[in-house]
């Protein structure tokens, strides 16, 4: 991995607005769901939920959790695996909540799905991640070409 393919995965991360959380139930069965998200620097993945959806249930049975995000126009993505924890006792309006809100809101008359919801308390979560694959496959074939694995 070279400095500069880190760099791509980082701007590609950051640079757009859904991805696709995938956790398990209580009960073992895979969930995967779109979510509006904020990231940093170092792949970190910012995103909030209402208390009471299965998001919550699935994170409080297992902080293990998934993350992908994929462009159509230029096929590249990026895959995260790690584990999940609750920010929302501490919170505040930094720099990361902030892109994540107008993340939330920049859509005009289609916001996020969040905001269609019935009115409930709002929890914050960031997925750490321990392993992180970069998909570039704009230049290159073969896996060992268009996929890097990225040091944590």
């Amino acid at each position: 991995m070279t400095e500069e393919q880190k760099k791509a995965a980082t701007s590609f991360l950051t640079s757009h607005a859904v991805g696709v959380l995938a956790t398990l139930s209580p009960e073992g069965t895979p969930r995967a769901r779109t979510v509006y998200y904020s990231a940093d620097d170092s792949f970190g993945v910012y995103f909030c939920t209402l208390t009471g959806t299965r998001k919550i249930e699935d994170i409080a049975q297992d902080v293990h959790g998934a993350f992908v995000v994929s462009s159509e126009d230029t096929p590249q993505t990026i895959q995260l695996e790690g584990t999940i924890a609750d920010l929302t006792e501490t919170a505040t309006i930094n720099d990361v909540i902030q892109k994540l809100s107008d993340k939330i809101m920049e859509r005009g008359t289609h916001f996020a799905p969040l905001t269609h919801l019935d009115a409930g308390t709002i929890a914050f979560y960031k997925l750490t991640p321990t392993w992180v694959r970069w998909g570039d496959f704009t230049d290159g074939f073969g896996a060992d070409k268009t996929f890097t694995e990225i040091s944590l």
